[in-house]
């Protein structure tokens, strides 16, 4: 199994953040069902965290078009490696938005917001427990 996890920052103005946001989702889930590549999405404070799951060439192809998205800027690749467990399977794309584990988390890193850019490869697996943990344990799906 492929994983590529990346960080990028929102370009998205504050009126069109919402809307922005729901249209990301809809277009992950979709190209994500249609390659069979799963995976988690989280947004807080105008950055992005993402990581994607399938086959290796699915997963490139839609990273290639999340580079090519006007919607993100500076954007980081973590990790481009493949991995003995698929973590995400049972999402096509699942959005959590940040909360107070994610947040504790980062406080526990020293970092006083959502700076994923900051992470380094250990930082990336941790989160992707955190993540992981939240999306079995709650309903973090809606973006408001």
């Amino acid at each position: 199994m492929f994983q590529l996890c990346y960080a990028s920052q929102s370009t998205s103005t504050a009126e069109n953040l919402l809307q922005d946001l729901r249209n990301i989702l809809i277009e992950a889930r979709n190209a994500n069902t249609q390659h069979q590549v799963s995976g988690v999405l989280c947004y807080a404070e105008g950055y992005f965290f993402q990581c994607l799951q399938g086959d290796e060439q699915a997963v490139q192809e839609i990273f290639a078009g999340i580079v090519g998205d006007p919607r993100h800027q500076n954007i980081q690749i973590f990790t481009e490696n493949h991995v003995a467990q698929q973590r995400f399977q049972d999402w096509a794309m699942k959005y959590v938005m940040r909360n107070s584990e994610i947040k504790a988390y980062f406080q526990q890193l020293g970092h006083a917001q959502f700076l994923p850019h900051q992470l380094n490869a250990t930082q990336v697996d941790g989160l992707l427990q955190v993540l992981y943990e939240a999306l079995n344990h709650s309903v973090v799906d809606e973006v408001a």
